[in-house]
């Protein structure tokens, strides 16, 4: 029996569905929104939202191996993927719970003391600093956003060698910023821009459900 393809699949979709973050999606439009702002070329924002985007991968990217190369220490691959998907089910009634029944103690959302930290350097708007907001972004937003990719490291933990692993998580995080790249390029101009911030801050809620 081939597990390689349903493994796949699994994958790709996963990875998208972890994609729709507002957090990052709200960076990167606050970099484009203040770039157009200052006034800067279309190959500036476009090279200064590439380099958050490329950050953001490589930083989940980096957690995801680390992870993976942990709990293929533990030698006990069934264990873990069991662990996996309690947690993703616990995260999951959470989040149901956070939508339909909102308090001030809410566990899937960036603090706001994080989110400062991200600001801060996002609002320097330079090539630098937008590499340094999508890494930190990539750190801050796992704890909130990190059930499905757990679950996916516990897969690949009980289905692929280590190696194989590395690949399917080069795939998944691929996925996971594929919004973030069709944002960076329908972006072209400012009311454009405007009409997605909008749509973002509007629709939070329901793309964290």
């Amino acid at each position: 029996m081939d597990t390689t393809q349903p493994v796949l699949h699994f994958v790709l979709i996963s990875g998208f569905l972890d994609s729709f973050n507002p957090c990052a999606i709200a960076v990167l439009l606050l970099f484009i929104a203040l770039l157009f702002t200052l006034k800067k070329s279309h190959a500036v924002i476009l090279t200064t939202g590439l380099l958050y985007i490329a950050a953001v991968y490589l930083s989940y990217l980096a957690i995801g191996v680390g992870l993976l190369r942990v709990v293929n220490l533990f030698g006990v691959p069934h264990l873990i993927s069991i662990i996996g998907a309690w947690i993703v089910i616990v995260v999951g009634v959470w989040g149901l719970k956070e939508y339909f029944f909102p308090d001030k103690f809410n566990i899937l959302t960036i603090p706001i003391s994080s989110r400062q930290i991200i600001a801060k350097w996002a609002t320097k708007a330079t090539y630098p600093t937008a590499f340094i907001a999508g890494i930190l972004l990539g750190v801050f937003e796992f704890p909130c956003s990190g059930a499905i990719y757990l679950a996916t490291i516990g897969l690949l933990n009980a289905q692929a060698t280590f190696l194989k692993g590395l690949v399917y998580l080069l795939l998944y995080n691929l996925m996971f910023v594929l919004p973030l790249l069709v944002i960076m390029f329908l972006a072209s101009n400012r009311m454009i821009v405007e009409k997605m911030i909008n749509l973002d801050e509007g629709n939070s809620g329901k793309l964290r459900l």
